[in-house]
Formats: structure tokens, C-alpha cells, sequence
């Protein structure tokens, strides 16, 4: 599918769910300029986002995701701001509550990219929060290595990830257009999810060229 075609479906389920559109906003890219993250990569993703959205539970949930990646020598996998969260010499009680929240949120990143990965059959728009549990199916159990995992992933097409690239694009737009001009969030989207989604799509798909996680942008 060429980018003019993804805009133009994009744009017509977004004009269906009543959702502003705007037609000024440009292509996404095409087939040709994308190379998608391998196989590998996505395992310490979402490795690394299942930790930390996980150990921002709670205390006991931080001290368990702690060992984790401490037994499993896992800790390259973590972005800087996820391995200062989880290794803190203060540990959990010293994350306020806004940080707690943020890195909670991450679950819906491991949610879209569990997507990716062929654990999720079918995404509908980001309208309420994720059901994690076809993703953490495939996750470790009882501490061991997340060898279940890489055997479980099966990469989507790179068609099918650039159709989301286009259509989180042009729903986050909406989104920030809502909240700038003080209006309701349209079309039951919930924000949170956009955000998280746009930027794991982002990731998957080498946006810019940043392989930092946590610099990976999600520009409307």
C-alpha cells in the first residue's frame, strides 16, 4: 500500500468515527524507507517495558521485577530512565507518584508491540485500556528466562505496522488538537493509549533514526 493509501484510509475510518482530520498533515513514509526492528530487539522491548510497568505497582512488584532482571544479567535491555527507576538506591518509596504512573502507563506500549509480535490477533482504536492478557501468555512465569517468549514472535508485516504508523499519526493529532483548544478527547480515544501506541510504533519502525526508547518522539 502506497502512503497516499494509507492517508486516504486513515482519513476515512477517522471521518466515520467522528474524528477531526486534518488534511494538511503530511505522508507518513513509504514501504522503501522503514526497516523494522528485528525479532531480538522486540524480545528486550518488551522484556523491558513488562518489567518496569510491572515493578510500578507496587513494592513487592518492584523488588520481584528488581531480581528479575538482576538473575537474568538483563539490565542492557532497560533504556536509561527505566534502569534508573528499577535501580535507584532508594528503591521503590523514593519514585513519586507521577513516576509510578508513567512507567505503569508502559504497559500499553508492551500491549501494541505484543501486537507486533503476533501475541494479540486484532487491535481495535485505542479507546480504553489494554487487555494485557494474550500478551502475558507468553511472558516468563516463576522467574524463568524469557525463552517462551522468543519463540512466540512472529513479526507482522511491515505493511500491516505502517497502516498504524499513519492511523496513530493522524489519531494523535486529533488528540493534542482536542486538548489544546480545551474540547473533549474525540471519538472515545483515550490518550494515555494514543501516546503510548504512537510511540511504540514509532520505535518499531525507526522513526528518525533514534534507537534510544526514551527519545523516541511522537510528533503530530
Amino acid at each position: 500500500m502506497t502512503p497516499e493509501n494509507r492517508k486516504l484510509t486513515s482519513e476515512t475510518l477517522l471521518h466515520k468515527r467522528g474524528i477531526r482530520i486534518n488534511l494538511q498533515l503530511p505522508l507518513t513514509e513509504s514501504d522503501e524507507e522503514v526497516t523494522l526492528r528485528s525479532s531480538e530487539d522486540l524480545l528486550h522491548r518488551m522484556v523491558a517495558l513488562w518489567c518496569v510497568s510491572s515493578a510500578a505497582a507496587g513494592e513487592e512488584q518492584y523488588r520481584q521485577f528488581r531480581a528479575y532482571v538482576e538473575m537474568h544479567d538483563i539490565a542492557a535491555w532497560l533504556s536509561a530512565a527505566e534502569h534508573e527507576f528499577l535501580f535507584n538506591a532508594a528503591g521503590y518509596s523514593a519514585c513519586d507518584e507521577k513516576t509510578r504512573i508513567s512507567f505503569a502507563e508502559r504497559h500499553e506500549a508492551l500491549f501494541f508491540l505484543g501486537w507486533c509480535a503476533g501475541l494479540v490477533r486484532k487491535l481495535d482504536l485505542p479507546g480504553s485500556a489494554s487487555n494485557l492478557k494474550p500478551v502475558l501468555a507468553s511472558l516468563p512465569q516463576q522467574g524463568e528466562a524469557p525463552d517462551r517468549l522468543r519463540s512466540s514472535i512472529k513479526l507482522r508485516s511491515k505493511r500491516e505496522i505502517l497502516g498504524w504508523v499513519d492511523l496513530l499519526y493522524r489519531l494523535h493529532w486529533a488528540v493534542r488538537h482536542a486538548h489544546l483548544i480545551g474540547k473533549e478527547v474525540p471519538g472515545n480515544l483515550d490518550a494515555t493509549v494514543v501516546q503510548q501506541w504512537h510511540q511504540a510504533v514509532n520505535w518499531i519502525t525507526g522513526y528518525d533514526d533514534e534507537d534510544n526508547w526514551d527519545l523516541v518522539r511522537t510528533d503530530t
